[in-house]
């Protein structure tokens, strides 16, 4: 038994972090913190405009960042950040899968096959095939790792409209339970978050409609809507050392909205 108690330390400095979808909203949020931290960044967006924007303001504020153009769904794009990471900074220890789309809202009569599939490539497909790409990297540097993916509360509740996105978060969270069950002997740690209705630069437009918010808030505990920092504090903490025997879980950060009004 350990005389000492150790106090939390959420450091990552020398780490190496992938944080997908990282040039706006959330993933945004996720990648200045890790460089706060001390991480080296590396973020991903389909846009090379966005990358570079990014990638170019991190490093302004002393941090270290590398922004790859890529679509999550396809592994050879994914094969090539992992390229370019290792190239790079020599190692990966962290992922966070955050790179997703929302699809088109409309009743399920109403949604086309290509509608579906669309949404599941980057929001399920993806997170397949970029959590094994880091995990067999991972496996190979044999000093485990952290995998970190983004859900949404869309998969605990059957919101109207979102069928589509709803079952790829429900599908994300499945795979986070296997992926934790598969890859712990090799020292690697998956576990999901589940973030509810949050402020972005992606829906503040629809916020800022009074009626809108407000409906929103009613239907919230905590009667407010979130922070991106709200949801980017407790990733950090899920990828540091201090939450190293947590495994296979998903935490709902949503202001009590998926326990009742």
């Amino acid at each position: 038994m350990e005389k000492e108690v150790r106090m939390p330390s959420f450091d990552l400095t020398g780490k190496t972090a992938i944080v997908t979808g990282g040039t706006k909203g959330l993933g945004y949020g996720i990648a200045v913190t890790f460089a706060r931290f001390g991480a080296n960044v590396v973020i991903t967006s389909r846009t090379p405009a966005d990358c570079l924007r990014v990638q170019e303001e991190i490093r302004a504020s002393g941090h270290r960042c590398l922004g790859i153009p890529a679509d999550s769904s396809k592994k050879e794009d994914i094969d090539r950040v992992m390229e370019e990471t290792l190239k790079t900074y020599g190692k990966l220890d962290i992922l966070v899968n955050n790179a997703g789309i929302s699809g088109k809202t409309a009743p399920i009569l109403q949604q086309s096959e290509e509608d579906f599939e669309k949404v599941i490539d980057t929001n399920l497909k993806g997170v397949f095939l970029f959590a094994r790409a880091a995990a067999e990297q991972m496996a190979r540097q044999g000093t485990g790792g952290k995998i970190l993916n983004m859900a949404s509360i869309g998969a605990l509740i059957g919101g109207k409209g979102v069928a589509p996105y709803g079952a790829s978060k429900a599908g994300v969270v499945s795979l986070t339970k296997t992926m934790a069950n598969e890859w712990a002997r090799y020292g690697i740690t998956v576990n999901a978050v589940c973030p509810g209705y949050v402020i972005t630069e992606l829906n503040q437009d629809v916020f800022a409609d009074p009626k809108i918010r407000e409906m929103m808030e009613k239907r919230n505990p905590l009667r407010r809507l979130g922070r991106v920092d709200e949801i980017s504090g407790p990733v950090l903490a899920l990828v540091s050392d201090c939450f190293g025997y947590m495994t296979g879980t998903t935490i709902v950060i949503d202001g009590g909205k998926t326990i009742g009004e």
